[in-house]
């Protein structure tokens, strides 16, 4: 049997408290590893909030000298301390050029791989630059092996980005998010739909709260609602707290017995698809 247990770290980020967001984060995080968790997922822009535009270049990590950031390094120290594998999100800076990354970071302390957000959400436009690879990551849990594939957040609404990372073999696909409240219907159903289709757990973290964006004078809330769901579209838990750790034990064994009966993938037509695609204008 194939069960891994999982631990979604949904928080209330303050905006340009690096230091008070990481020890919520990493706090929480302890009392889920002291549950058995082997991977932590926390949420978009998590350590320095979301609305912090005008520090965006400041607070961005460099990943070719990622532990010279207090971000990373408290990650990979954390990760490596408690053998655990860590899925976070930050500011990305690579030379003049921003991103919204999703990154993996290894039991060792290590960058696994990382993903750059391609679809950006309004104001996100002007603050980042669009990355342009679908990739899949291997973990490794010593007795068994995991396909994952990371979106972030608005992606959940893009189904050709998942179906193609379940395609290269994703078998879990984590968002980590700050989705707006306003918008919650669309990330229950999407959270729901997404696992279903590709017949893959789906991983959605959220930030919760809310924070005063300066460029477009509002107060942004978020939706929080973190969620684990199963292949068959099931919402297997979720958080209903401010900063609360969903915990949750996967049994990896459903993904093939669930891709068998709904073939989704096995009759996906990808030649007609790219076909289709490129007679598009």
């Amino acid at each position: 049997m194939q069960k891994l247990k999982v631990a979604l770290i949904q928080m209330n980020a303050t905006p340009y408290k690096l230091k008070e967001n990481l020890h919520l984060a990493l706090q929480m995080a302890q009392k889920a590893c002291e549950q058995g968790a082997r991977l932590i997922v926390l949420p978009e822009l998590f350590d320095n909030g979301y609305c912090v535009s005008d520090k965006d270049f400041e607070f961005g990590i460099d990943f070719k000298s990622p532990i010279s950031h207090p971000s990373f390094k408290a990650l990979s120290e954390f990760a490596r301390k408690n053998a655990v594998y860590i899925i976070a999100c930050s500011i990305e800076k690579a030379r003049k050029s921003l991103y919204d990354t999703a990154f993996i970071i290894s039991p060792k302390g290590k960058l696994v791989g990382k993903h750059r957000k391609i679809y950006l959400w309004n104001g996100e436009k002007k603050r980042f630059s669009r990355g342009k690879d679908y990739e899949v990551f291997s973990l490794n849990f010593g007795e068994f092996k995991v396909k994952v594939g990371l979106q972030i957040c608005y992606e959940l609404g893009f189904g050709e980005g998942a179906r193609i990372l379940a395609l290269k073999g994703a078998q879990m696909l984590v968002y980590p998010s700050a989705f707006g409240k306003a918008r919650a219907y669309n990330w229950d159903l999407l959270s729901r739909v997404r696992a279903l289709e590709n017949g893959c757990f789906v991983l959605a973290c959220g930030l919760s709260g809310s924070a005063f964006d300066k460029n477009s004078k509002e107060n942004l809330e978020f939706t929080g609602d973190s969620r684990v769901v199963s292949p068959k579209g099931k919402v297997l838990k979720k958080a209903s707290e401010l900063d609360e750790c969903v915990l949750c034990e996967l049994d990896l064994d459903e993904i093939v017995p669930q891709r068998k009966a709904l073939p989704y993938l096995k009759d996906f037509d990808l030649k007609l698809i790219k076909k289709v695609f490129a007679n598009l204008k």
